[in-house]
C-alpha cells in the first residue's frame, strides 16, 4: 500500500508498566488490563502527531527523564526502559466511545522538544494535529481501558511475531467495542 506522510511504525506487545509510563501523578487504575499501542517514529518520518479518538483533552502531564534512543535494539534492551525512563507528556482525553485514553508523547536522542497545538478543555476531533517533536526519532503510545477497543487482527499478528507495521494518520487500526 503507498502511504502518504503522516506514518509511524506499530508496533504492541512491549512490556513495561503502566504506572511507570504514566507516572505518579496521573491514576493508571482506569487502564489496569487495557490496551496499549506504540507508534515508533524514526527521523525520517512525519514528526507531527494527531489526535487518536475525538474527545475533550482533560489534562497535560509532564514527566522529565532522560533522552535515550527509541531504536528497535534499545527498546527492547533489558538495562533500560525508554518508555518510563524518557522525558514524555501524557494528554488525558475523555471520549464518548473509549472512555479515559492516555496518549504518550515520549521524547528521544535529539528529540527534547515535545509542542501540543492544544490546550486542555479543547474538544477534538480524531485526526485534528496534536502537536509535533522537533528533529529526532521518537513515540508514541496510545493507552486505552480495559475492554474499550478491538484492535484489528492483522496488527495483533504482526505484533505476535515482532513484525512493526508501517500506518498513517487516519488509517483503521481496531474499533471501539458496544458496551456490555
Amino acid at each position: 500500500m503507498r502511504c502518504g506522510k503522516p506514518r509511524f511504525r506499530m508496533r504492541l506487545g512491549q512490556k513495561f508498566s503502566v504506572k511507570g509510563l504514566l507516572g505518579p501523578d496521573v491514576s493508571s487504575d482506569d487502564f489496569i488490563d487495557g490496551s496499549i499501542v506504540i507508534f515508533r517514529l524514526a527521523p525520517q518520518d512525519y514528526h507531527r502527531f494527531h489526535v487518536p479518538v475525538s474527545g475533550t483533552i482533560e489534562e497535560f502531564v509532564d514527566i522529565p527523564g532522560c533522552l535515550y534512543t527509541v531504536n528497535p535494539i534499545a527498546v527492547n534492551s533489558k538495562y533500560c526502559n525508554v518508555f518510563t525512563e524518557n522525558k514524555r507528556t501524557v494528554c488525558m482525553i475523555s471520549t464518548k466511545e473509549f472512555g479515559k485514553v492516555a496518549f504518550v508523547a515520549i521524547g528521544a536522542t535529539m528529540v527534547g522538544s515535545i509542542t501540543f497545538v492544544k490546550k486542555e478543555g479543547d474538544h477534538v476531533k480524531k485526526g485534528d494535529e496534536l502537536g509535533y517533536f522537533s528533529f529526532g526519532g521518537s513515540t508514541v503510545i496510545c493507552i486505552f481501558e480495559k475492554d474499550k477497543i478491538e484492535i484489528d487482527g492483522d496488527l495483533l499478528g504482526n505484533s505476535a511475531r515482532s513484525l512493526e507495521t508501517l500506518v498513517c494518520v487516519g488509517m483503521r487500526l481496531g474499533n471501539a467495542r458496544s458496551s456490555p
